[in-house]
């Protein structure tokens, strides 16, 4: 694999009013809200400058002098519907996860084009650092370690990602086919019958007689419970032998150096916001 290395500055350390000529007219914020705007209503690929510059009253080759690529675009853009919302910790970890979770979702359904666009990579802008702090901080308020902290809130960004995507993706297909999940239940219903009839799926069969897939918030509310009772029975305050409490996220293992000496994983990751 090649690697290419970028030697400009990302766009947040380049100066947004120039050393030398006219000030700008229009600051980042104002372009990439008239760009979002455009995207939620008309999706990304319509945000382009030309467009955003007509909304303006301004040229396109303008614009460029603020935001020279269509990478530097989706990086403001990214930063400014990602936001930044204020929470504090109320010691509850379920509630706490419960909430960055939600706000997450509903995020990416106010945005349709964000979430796969934050699927590529971090988009380490000011909202995103501020939102980091205030992930860290919330979790930290519960009690859990920073390794413990990493993992966790990388599983909640994953997997309200991957849920909301999946959401999209059937909502666009719906849209494009004309069929909901309910008519598509119903056509698919006869060849489904078929199938079952042989006896070779018997717990299929019982899934299908026994079993109604809910609409998205209740499939989303239904997930992030399952994943919360994992992640409040690892974390959970234990009792030791002596009687003694430990702290949430020691699972008795010890220190991080202890564990590694055990052979225990103790890998990192990063996460996104």
């Amino acid at each position: 694999m090649t690697v290419v290395s970028d030697s400009n500055p990302i766009i947040w350390m380049r100066p947004e009013k120039p050393a030398r000529g006219p000030a700008p007219a229009h600051s980042r914020r104002q372009i990439a809200a008239v760009a979002i705007d455009i995207a939620d209503s008309e999706g990304i690929e319509a945000a382009s400058v030309r467009a955003i510059a007509k909304r303006l009253g301004t040229g396109a080759m303008t614009l460029y002098r603020y935001l020279p690529t269509k990478e530097d675009l989706y990086t403001v853009m990214i930063d400014e519907a990602t936001g930044f919302e204020p929470q504090e910790p109320t010691g509850d970890l379920r509630a706490d996860l419960t909430t960055l979770a939600r706000r997450r979702r509903q995020i990416f359904l106010r945005h349709l084009w964000l979430a796969p666009l934050l699927a590529t990579r971090p988009i380490m802008g000011p909202n995103f650092m501020r939102g980091m702090e205030r992930d860290l901080a919330v979790l930290a308020g519960c009690g859990l370690g920073m390794d413990d902290t990493i993992h966790v809130l990388n599983l909640i960004h994953s997997w309200v990602s991957g849920a909301v995507q999946a959401e999209l993706t059937e909502r666009a297909t719906a849209n494009q086919s004309g069929l909901d999940r309910h008519a598509w239940r119903l056509r698919m219903e006869p060849y489904l019958k078929s199938l079952l009839e042989t006896g070779e799926f018997p717990h299929l069969s019982r899934m299908v007689q026994t079993s109604e897939i809910g609409e998205a918030d209740e499939r989303f509310a239904n997930g992030l419970a399952i994943i919360l009772d994992g992640i409040e029975a690892r974390f959970a305050t234990a009792t030791g032998k002596d009687g003694s409490r430990r702290p949430v996220g020691d699972t008795g293992g010890g220190a991080p150096s202890a564990r590694r000496a055990k052979g225990q994983p103790t890998a990192r990751s990063s996460t996104t916001e």
